[in-house]
C-alpha cells in the first residue's frame, strides 16, 4: 500500500516545517516531495500499471486526493500529472466533472493542494487540450466553493502567453475579484502578473475595469512587472478608495 510506505517515510521535522508554512491545511505526515514521487512511481510499477486499466487508475488517483493527509493528496496529483496525463488517460469532458467533486472538505480545501492541482494537472490539461477544455474549466468561476472557483483561474498561468485565452481570463478575473475571500483575489493578482509579461495592455484594461474590487495585496502582485511609477499610481488610487 502506498499510504503505508508514505507513513514509514514520515519525518517529524518535515511535518513541523510544513505545518508552520501552510496554515489551515489538511494534516501532514512529514514526507518530502522527492520521496513522495519515488514511492508513487515504485508503487505504480509494482503492480498497479498491470492490474488496472487507465480509467481505473484515474479513479485511484482521485481516491488518493480525497485521503486525509497532504502527502497522499500530492501523490494523487503526481499520479495524474506524471503518469496519466502523458499517456492520454485524462479526458476533459469526462473527467472535469469528477475533478469538480474533489473540491470539498476532505478533498481539496487549502491553497497548497489547490495550487498544486491547478499548476500540475489542470494547467497542462488546458494547454494540451485547447480552448474548448479551458472554456469548460472556466465555468467553475461561479462555484460556491472558494477553492473550486480559484481553480477556474489559476491554471491559466500555463497559457498566460497566449492571447486566445485572454477573453476567458478577463471574464474569470471579473468574477473572482468581486469575491471577498483573500484567495479569490490573490488568484487574480497571480494570473494577471504572469499575463503582464506578455501583454501589459490587456492587464491594464482588466485592472481599470475592476480596480475598486482589488485588495492591495492582489493589486501589488498584478502590477509587479509594471514600472514603479505606474504601479505606485494604481496603488495610491486604490488606497484613496479606502482599501
Amino acid at each position: 500500500m502506498l499510504q503505508r510506505e508514505l507513513s514509514r517515510a514520515a519525518d517529524v521535522g518535515t511535518k513541523v516545517w510544513w505545518e508552520n508554512y501552510v496554515k489551515d491545511s489538511a494534516p501532514f505526515r512529514g514526507v518530502k516531495m522527492p520521496v513522495i514521487r519515488a514511492k508513487l512511481h515504485a508503487w505504480h510499477e509494482d503492480g498497479v500499471a498491470e492490474r488496472l486499466d487507465q480509467s481505473e487508475q484515474v479513479t485511484l488517483a482521485l481516491n488518493l486526493i480525497e485521503r486525509k493527509f497532504v502527502e497522499d493528496k500530492l501523490a494523487g496529483i503526481l499520479f495524474l500529472e506524471e503518469i496519466l496525463l502523458p499517456r492520454g488517460a485524462i479526458d476533459c469532458r469526462r473527467d472535469l466533472e469528477r475533478f469538480a467533486a474533489l473540491f470539498h472538505p476532505g478533498g481539496i480545501y487549502d491553497w497548497n493542494v489547490c495550487d498544486w492541482f491547478c499548476v500540475k494537472v489542470l494547467g497542462p490539461m488546458i494547454r494540451d487540450r485547447g480552448k474548448r477544455c479551458a472554456s469548460m474549466l472556466a465555468q467553475w468561476r461561479s462555484a460556491p466553493f472558494l477553492w473550486q472557483a480559484r481553480a477556474a483561474l489559476v491554471p491559466f498561468v500555463n497559457v498566460a502567453h497566449d492571447t486566445a485565452y485572454h477573453p476567458m481570463i478577463a471574464k474569470t478575473c471579473n468574477t473572482l475579484i468581486r469575491r471577498e475571500e483573500r484567495f479569490a483575489k490573490t488568484a487574480v493578482g497571480w494570473v494577471l502578473r504572469d499575463v503582464s509579461k506578455h501583454d501589459r495592455g490587456f492587464v491594464e484594461r482588466v485592472l481599470e475595469d475592476n480596480l475598486m474590487h482589488f485588495s492591495l495585496e492582489s493589486l501589488r502582485n498584478a502590477t509587479k512587472y509594471f514600472d514603479k511609477a505606474r504601479q505606485q499610481d494604481m496603488l495610491m488610487r486604490l488606497r484613496s478608495k479606502g482599501q
